[in-house]
């Protein structure tokens, strides 16, 4: 979503210490490079959250509901470590 969203192209690397290595944001401000920084953090959290309600609670999401859960969990979390301000959260979706 992120990478086509900056036309970015790119390969999963072999090793999780790798992909967080080459998953650096080049150019920007020093907040919009945090958001930046975030973002696999978040991937993972979704992921992991929906892999155990899957094995555990035997209920699934679509693609659109985890999409969803992954935008709301990047809000909240950029809201509570990087940014105070509602609208800086809205420009830092907008940016990406």
């Amino acid at each position: 979503m992120f990478l086509s969203l900056t036309e970015t192209k790119w390969s999963m690397p072999e090793h999780t210490a790798d992909l967080l290595s080459c998953w650096i944001r080049r150019g920007g401000s020093k907040t919009q490079k945090k958001w930046w920084r975030i973002i696999p953090h978040c991937i993972w959290w979704t992921i992991w959250k929906e892999r155990n309600q899957r094995c555990f609670e035997g209920k699934q999401n679509n693609i659109q509901k985890i999409k969803t859960n992954f935008l709301g969990l990047y809000y909240f979390w950029c809201k509570q470590v990087v940014i105070g301000d509602t609208e800086d959260v809205f420009n830092a979706i907008d940016w990406l």
